[in-house]
């Protein structure tokens, strides 16, 4: 529902622009470069993954900003934009309820699919930040996940590079 993707948007902007600082002025241009962002890095996953991927669907009653079907396998993803080393424990217990609600939404209605969560997160950081970063994305951070996680760290300029810029 464009409705439920205008309030995630908002949500993930307002965040990016209370670690920014920035005034409601920019906000704006926040929301661009967030779709922009968002966009990027769909394209990559398809790309990458070689198959199509639906935008911005609900899954048993749990919107994602991406799904797609390999085999057996029901990827969700999830796209996070990070501006500092750190995926909020809020935000991941959020991708993991939903990941949850499908699981349990799959085995209530009989099908044979196993839902697999991709958490996408687009960077913009200094090298010593995204160590920091991939130091915290550790198992101990997901140890009640109740489905495979694959975690994706795209960087936004190298995205901008790929699909934008020649």
């Amino acid at each position: 529902m464009p409705e439920v993707q205008r309030q995630n948007l908002n949500l993930e902007v307002l965040e990016l622009s209370r670690i920014l600082e920035t005034g409601t002025e920019q906000l704006s241009d926040l929301q661009s470069a967030y779709i922009v962002a968002e966009d990027l890095a769909l394209r990559q996953i398809q790309q990458e993954e070689k198959i199509p991927l639906l935008r911005h669907v609900s899954v048993c009653g749990a919107p994602f900003n991406a799904v797609m079907v390999k085999d057996d396998i029901l990827v969700c993803g999830e796209v996070s934009f990070l501006i500092s080393p750190d995926l909020r424990q809020d935000r991941i217990d959020s991708m993991l309820r939903k990941i949850d609600q499908v699981k349990k939404g799959l085995e209530l209605a009989k099908i044979e699919m196993r839902p697999k969560l991709m958490m996408i997160l687009i960077t913009q950081l200094n090298p010593e930040d995204e160590t920091r970063l991939r130091a915290g994305l550790g198992k101990r951070r997901f140890s009640s996940t109740p489905v495979d996680i694959d975690i994706r760290l795209l960087d936004f300029e190298a995205l901008q590079r790929i699909y934008v810029t020649d």
